[in-house]
């Protein structure tokens, strides 16, 4: 009776025994799982990280003229033999006198700091009057830096000064300078910014002009739009190119323009 209680008590305990290392094991087990899941969450989170910065988009900025025009002569595109001056000082206003080139970077300028507070990348041609860059040096600024979209701010000029309002120009759709995905999105570009530039101005929305004589869009290889934001021959609308609180309106209405491009982007 003693040999089979001590046979009972021995298997009792080795039972136990087993048991105990198989929980150690499964346990040593949940924390190798568990400490490979924290480490996933942690690559994972730094991939998300890793992709924003690689999200984040860069737009070119180019102040449209100068302060000294450059009269010397340059190839309206690659392979062309039609010549136009490198580029020119611009208009100025009938009844402010203050030249296109100046309210051109003041306007730039309040761009860039909107694009940058909402995580934009911002490269600008020019950040001063006193330079001298041609039409087909600015696009390839923008090129070279791989810039996603690139913006070309001016003052627009008529004979007639009660012509007023706002116009984008891009490439048109026979533009030999241009490849076809270039012209489609510099197009829709356009159309978004002056939609958006209009509605936060009140400015009057005239058209979008397609060209394919414009040196500043055919040496371009990224889509880019002309931004004419009024015109300077017109009494009215000079006050208001000049203004402080109607820049920032003007450069409110092109930023939500370039928003609406990269979301419309991103749904494709």
């Amino acid at each position: 009776m003693k040999k089979i209680r001590w046979l009972l008590l021995w298997m009792t305990c080795v039972i136990i025994f087993f048991t105990g290392c198989s929980f150690l094991k499964e346990g040593g087990k949940d924390k190798g799982q568990i400490e490979e899941k924290e480490k996933g969450m942690t690559t994972n989170s730094a991939t998300t990280t890793e992709m924003k910065q690689e999200e984040k988009k860069l737009i070119a900025i180019d102040a449209g003229h100068q302060e000294q025009q450059n009269s010397q002569l340059e190839p309206i595109g690659p392979g062309a033999s039609e010549k136009k001056i490198k580029v020119s000082s611009g208009t100025e206003g009938v009844e402010t006198g203050v030249p296109e080139y100046k309210v051109n970077l003041q306007v730039s300028q309040k761009l860039k700091k909107i694009f940058q507070q909402r995580g934009y990348e911002v490269l600008m041609i020019r950040e001063k009057n006193d330079v001298d860059l041609s039409n087909r040096e600015r696009a390839q600024i923008a090129n070279e830096a791989n810039a996603d979209i690139f913006l070309r701010i001016h003052c627009n000029s008529a004979e007639n000064s009660l012509v007023n309002g706002a116009l984008t120009l891009c490439p048109d759709s026979e533009n030999p300078y241009c490849d076809s995905e270039m012209i489609e999105k510099s197009s829709l570009l356009s159309e978004l910014v002056l939609e958006q530039l209009c509605r936060n101005t009140g400015a009057k929305k005239l058209s979008i002009i397609r060209t394919s004589d414009m040196s500043g869009i055919n040496w371009c290889e990224i889509p880019v739009t002309i931004v004419e934001m009024g015109f300077m021959s017109n009494p009215e609308e000079d006050e208001k190119l000049n203004q402080e609180s109607y820049q920032e309106r003007l450069a409110e209405g092109i930023a939500d323009g370039v928003d609406t491009y990269f979301e419309k982007g991103m749904e494709e």
